[in-house]
């Protein structure tokens, strides 16, 4: 399990590792993670590794979310905002405790696992019905994280802005360099 930085990093990180005849690629993606994951969840890791002050201010910050659609002002009742520079922070603490927890559940494992956020990057060897008990026992952790994945399949593999051509990756960008 590894957590990357960027699509540099996780290229370069991949570069020392070889996709066998035998593995697969596949993407987990958790759909909506931010918005979904209620707020108190989200608060109970930090609440274990930080300070009574530091968790207040967490509350403080995620609980004072305003935001405006149209003409209309509303404030965000649950879940943690993806304005807020201290989302993605929270969701790392978030997502290694629940890829940890995950890991140590299933016998059968992945090869390799990068996250970047709430997207997931697995090398799986190629028996596609373990895949998919994999995919329900992630799904099944918490009620509100559920993953979607998508496979390689004849052609490149995305995964963040980097994209696989034959038996490597390479870092790709649609803005002008």
């Amino acid at each position: 399990m590894h957590h990357v930085e960027n699509s540099i990093e996780f290229v370069h990180t991949l570069g020392s590792i070889r996709v066998g005849p035998d593995d697969l690629m596949v993407s987990f993606d958790v759909a909506p993670l931010f918005i979904r994951l209620p707020l108190m969840d989200s608060l109970e890791l930090p609440a274990r590794l930080f300070g009574e002050d530091m968790l207040t201010l967490f509350k403080h910050v995620f609980t004072c979310t305003c935001f405006s659609f149209g003409e209309q002002f509303y404030e965000q009742a649950d879940g943690v905002a993806m304005g807020s520079p201290l989302s993605p922070v929270i969701m790392n603490f978030v997502m290694k405790d629940f890829e940890e927890r995950a890991l140590e559940q299933t016998t059968r494992k992945p090869l390799c696992w990068f996250r970047y956020v709430d997207g997931n990057f697995v090398i799986w060897p190629r028996v596609p019905e373990k895949l998919e008990r994999f995919l329900d026992n992630l799904n099944g952790i918490h009620r509100n994280i559920n993953f979607n994945s998508e496979a390689e399949k004849d052609g490149p593999f995305l995964f963040l802005t980097s994209k696989s051509i034959g038996d490597w990756m390479a870092v790709w960008t649609t803005r002008p360099c």
